[in-house]
């Protein structure tokens, strides 16, 4: 058993070696945050009912239970690899177990049962921006039973019999995948499946034991933790006003201040969405830092879809694109009045059944700038 435990784990470093850097795509429903989770499951007991005599016939039982599951993960890869932490309890009620075990030994049936597990995750879609991500994980992990009680591990023992004493802790390799549901970047809910095979016993390792597993069925909920210390990030300094300049006989002419903005970020859509992804939030931004830097430049928003000339359908879908731009730029405190709004379908047309390289520029909307003294003319 501890020559296949090295061998997985060799298996596993070796494939976080040779993976490569994978960058995250931007994405509303998802982040890199940390993240809390709850969830509630069934968990299965596979194994002897009785410790002290050998598995299989009639000492054989698979015992279902409800379990409470509480998880805390954060990444260690981009959004590739994740590194979570479960905590398990159940078989809150031992009632069934200790009518099953009668007059035998095994406290995985007759008490309270309490897990604790390191693990690593992987997403089988890393840089999604579907709703919907599947992942698989493993680790290893430790089973206790009665985890407070103060009786002797180690009360009874029967070495070199072929069956293991009546310990009360058992070390386990845990495999399994699951589904995550993403509601925004911050809430999700969660299933999965996963099954833990018996390594040894943690306080003696026996010889020719017969081992017992369990599995687990749970659904949670999971939320992302926020720095409630992190500050926030100050507004800028505010344009200090021009020096006054004295008079002259003759006075000089006033030169009137010209915007001299040239060029602003533009944003791109997914195909038939109005969702503004995060990078296209922080490219905004930084066009909302230069109009406040320069305000008397205007703005024209045009913005394209993917059809024909007489597509109405595009049309629309265009101009709530801009009216999503339009929105941003004033809920950041820049006046309606330096705006205006166009439509048009994409400047190039695509292949059916084809979204391509060629494509791009169909999602795109532009923020030109000009002078606001254009706006009169």
């Amino acid at each position: 058993m501890k020559t296949t435990l090295k061998h997985f784990l060799a298996f596993v470093l070796l494939i976080a070696a040779c993976t490569n850097t994978v960058q995250g795509q931007s994405n509303q429903f998802r982040d890199t945050k940390a993240h809390l989770g709850a969830a509630v499951g069934l968990f299965t007991y596979h194994g002897p009912v009785d410790l002290l005599k050998p598995r299989g016939g009639s000492n054989f039982v698979r015992e279902h239970d409800p379990a409470i599951v509480l998880l805390g993960s954060f990444p260690i890869h981009k959004d590739w690899f994740f590194f979570r932490g479960m905590v398990l309890l159940t078989n809150l009620s031992t009632k069934d177990g200790r009518k099953l075990v009668g007059t035998g030994a095994n406290d995985f049936l007759t008490s309270h049962i309490f897990m604790f597990e390191p693990e690593i995750v992987m997403t089988l879609r890393p840089g999604s921006k579907s709703r919907v991500l599947p992942y698989v994980f493993t680790g290893f992990g430790a089973t206790t039973a009665d985890l407070f009680s103060a009786d002797s591990k180690n009360a009874v023992d029967l070495p070199g019999q072929g069956v293991p004493g009546p310990e009360r802790s058992v070390y386990h390799l845990p495999v399994g995948l699951g589904v995550d549901v993403a509601f925004n970047g911050c809430w999700s809910a969660f299933v999965e499946a996963s099954y833990r095979w018996d390594l040894n016993y943690v306080w003696r390792n026996e010889n020719n034991y017969e081992p017992h597993n369990t599995s687990l069925v749970m659904g949670g909920l999971r939320g992302c933790v926020r720095n409630p210390f992190k500050q926030a990030v100050p507004p800028p300094a505010p344009i200090p006003p021009p020096l006054a300049i004295p008079g002259y006989d003759p006075p000089l002419p006033r030169t009137p201040r010209v915007c001299t903005l040239v060029e602003l970020n533009s944003v791109y859509f997914a195909s038939n969405t109005i969702d503004l992804s995060t990078s296209s939030r922080e490219n905004l931004d930084e066009n909302i830092e230069a109009l406040r830097l320069n305000p008397t430049c205007c703005v024209s928003i045009i913005a394209y879809a993917s059809g024909m000339d007489a597509d109405i359908a595009a049309l629309q879908l265009a101009r709530k694109r801009a009216e999503t731009i339009f929105n941003y730029y004033v809920g950041a405190g820049l006046t309606a009045d330096r705006f205006t709004l166009e439509s048009d379908v994409g400047p190039e047309v695509c292949p059916k059944g084809k979204d391509g390289k060629g494509c791009v520029e169909n999602h795109k909307v532009t923020t030109v700038p000009f002078d606001c003294s254009m706006l009169y003319r």
